[in-house]
């Protein structure tokens, strides 16, 4: 057997040294942005392996397998030994499903159960509340299951939602109640039930509990400020009662609270954990002077949180940057500019940048500006604007409605929305067209195939058809837009996302693409006299092709792009963040349900994302559904000092190129121009 040596700490400041020695008791380390939390993370694990704590003693929580997979790996390089592999570094799910398939059978299950995907738990529900009889407006599946969900992640069972305020409690507590005794018979888990149902294992049976407690004395819990109710309980069960517990987290981060993440879980912890040990790190190895001045000032405005002060022994850097442009056209072709003279003039990799911005469909501009110039790109967090399924299928119904004979389309949304046409009713299609030799859209309103369909299935296709009869010749007697708009509204499609996506703040989102995707088309036909539907769409498949050949050239780098959530726990040299207006960032809806604290927050991640510069923008007025709006600039700009910003317009901003660069540029022209033709 090894024998444990000692870790080499010479290399941690004084904060990330306690942090690392303080092995026993409640320990909460509040790391601040950019302070090497996760090599404190691993110093700690690698350092009670040291003092002869056993490996299968310690239990790591984190919220990624990407995260966990990491810190093993980094224990693995600092122990040298066969230790780091019996380590328990897990997810919160993972580690409950591992203790349930052993334990589940207490709690009347089998102990291969499955666990159910959103889209079989939705079917379910709806089965359910269709046996029950729950229909017509105030029951949506969707939005029952996600109240069924936030009730298990606060641990409430089907008699406490009874009790609730929540829309017809009642009836939705005995819907929960049905949909988790069908899953039961099933030997089906869904994810929330792999956490209550661990923590109901420990109330129920307490030498499960006690075994486990034996098991794990050392806890560590990452990004603490994440956690929810349920959550919270599990590690606090566990750890009690030598409360060997380390949680590592910051609330100045904390951005999920839409997720259901409780702020009071790190606010809090001091009185959950009486005479816990609290240490902060505030030592910043990643950002410039200026950028932590900016940082510090903007998240100084929230009002719950712990008080923590970032610093550096960097230089200051480089001012912020305030960007004023007169719209969101302006601002993307600013942004393409600005990075293209920076790469020029630093000689940077297109990978040194990241353009964050609030909400997805901001990002469609940003990627036709950068294509545009040929600047590879890489998405984050998000798929590529027309890759997002609201989007395919808004572009699948105008493939049909462009072209009838277009079967895979017509395919892909003859129940989107969904409309009752179940797969029995498109094998039916399928084989009529078949036998027939016809394509599938001619056969939809066939009586003879529809008689053999239930009457509301056959009404609805027929109604379906019509639609799209109507509007094919409407879209040449008026704006190309405006009749694309009109046909998605009739055909329900627009209105329908409400229906096919859950919570109420992702139908939103996805409302919010597909209005940019229409202005998309408002654009293309603005600089087309002759614009047509079918011209379009073979602009976006011609666009695709060179998308595709950008990315190659690219390989995997290039410029990233992304939502400030999706950048959460990433870096680069330049941040430019966009969108920097009143009702944009902070959102809309943050303003209304006065939110404005977690925005806040977001804002400070996205900040402190930068290593050497920071760059705002703002819009003077911004389409909204094809009539411009006159914006207001987003309060948080308010915030930063002006005495390390500058403030002005792009052609104030941007610097003009030198003389010997110009003749650097047309060095190089003359050269390309001097090769004799391939």
């Amino acid at each position: 057997m090894n024998t444990p040596s000692a870790i080499d700490l010479s290399g941690l400041n004084p904060s990330q040294r306690q942090a690392v020695t303080t092995t026993t008791g409640p320990l909460l380390v509040l790391a601040g942005a950019g302070t090497g939390k996760t090599r404190v993370i691993v110093c700690r694990i690698a350092h009670l392996l040291a003092q002869g704590v056993a490996p299968d003693h310690v239990l790591a929580v984190t919220f990624t397998n990407r995260a966990a997979r990491e810190m093993k790996e980094r224990v693995r390089e600092l122990v040298h030994d066969e230790r780091a592999g019996r380590l328990t570094v897990s997810t919160f799910h993972s580690f409950c499903c591992m203790l349930l398939r052993r334990h589940i059978p207490r709690l009347g299950y089998g102990s291969h159960f499955s666990i159910a995907s959103d889209a079989y738990q939705t079917g379910l529900l709806r089965n359910v509340m269709a046996e029950l009889g729950f229909s017509g407006e105030g029951c949506d599946p969707g939005a029952w299951l996600d109240l069924i969900s936030k009730a298990k992640s606060s641990l409430r069972a089907p008699a406490d939602v009874r009790d609730t305020d929540w829309p017809r409690a009642p009836d939705l507590a005995l819907a929960y109640e049905h949909y988790q005794r069908r899953l039961q018979d099933m030997d089906l888990l869904d994810f929330d039930d792999l956490l209550m149902l661990t923590h109901r294992l420990w109330q129920e049976h307490p030498e499960v509990l006690a075994e486990h407690r034996e098991r794990y004395r050392y806890l560590l819990i990452d990004e603490y400020q994440d956690t929810n109710t349920v959550q919270f309980q599990l590690m606090a069960t566990l750890a009690r009662p030598r409360c060997n517990l380390c949680v590592v987290g910051d609330d100045d981060q904390s951005i999920y609270g839409w997720r259901g993440a409780d702020l009071g879980n790190i606010l809090e912890f001091e009185r959950h954990f009486p005479g816990a040990v609290v240490v902060r790190l505030e030592q910043n190895y990643r950002s410039t002077g200026i950028i932590l001045e900016a940082a510090n000032a903007v998240i100084a405005r929230n009002s719950r949180r712990h008080a923590k002060q970032l610093w550096s022994q960097q230089d200051a850097g480089e001012p912020v940057l305030v960007v004023r442009t007169a719209n969101e056209r302006d601002e993307a072709q600013f942004v393409v500019d600005f990075l293209s003279e920076r790469q020029r003039r630093e000689k940077r990799r297109w990978t040194d940048f990241a353009v964050l911005f609030r909400s997805n469909h901001q990002s469609r501009l940003l990627e036709e500006a950068l294509r545009a110039r040929h600047i590879p790109r890489v998405l984050v967090g998000t798929s590529g604007f027309y890759e997002r399924k609201e989007i395919l299928d808004a572009l699948s119904l105008l493939h049909v409605l462009d072209n009838p004979r277009d079967d895979l389309n017509l395919l892909r949304v003859l129940n989107v929305p969904p409309r009752g046409v179940g797969s029995a009713s498109i094998s039916r299609l399928k084989d009529a067209a078949k036998l027939l030799g016809r394509p599938l859209y001619s056969v939809l309103a066939s009586d003879a195939t529809l008689s053999a369909m239930p009457p509301n299935v056959a009404a609805s296709l027929r109604t379906f058809q019509a639609c799209f009869e109507k509007h094919r010749p409407l879209l040449h007697a008026g704006p190309l837009a405006t009749g694309a708009e009109n046909f998605l509204h009739e055909l329900g499609y627009l209105n329908g996302l409400g229906r096919m996506y859950k919570p109420r703040e992702d139908a939103l989102k996805r409302r919010d693409n597909v209005l940019e995707f229409l202005q998309g088309l408002r654009d293309y036909a603005g600089r087309f006299r002759d614009a047509t539907l079918h011209g379009f769409l073979e602009s976006l498949a011609l666009q695709d092709a060179n998308d595709r050949e950008d990315r190659e050239e690219a390989g995997e780098g290039g410029v990233t792009l992304s939502t400030v959530h999706a950048s959460k726990g990433l870096e680069f040299p330049v941040v430019v963040v966009v969108g920097l207006e009143r009702g944009l960032f902070p959102h809309l809806r943050a303003i209304e349900d006065r939110t404005e604290e977690e925005e806040r927050r977001l804002f400070y991640v996205a900040i402190t994302r930068a290593r050497q510069a920071v760059i705002l923008t703002y819009a003077e007025q911004r389409l909204r559904q094809a009539r411009p709006v006159r914006q207001r600039p987003s309060a948080f700009l308010d915030d930063i000092p002006e005495s390390i910003a500058r403030f002005g317009t792009p052609k104030e901003l941007l610097a003009p190129a030198t003389a010997s660069e110009t003749a650097d540029f047309f060095a190089q022209m003359k050269a390309m121009l001097a090769q004799p033709p391939p």
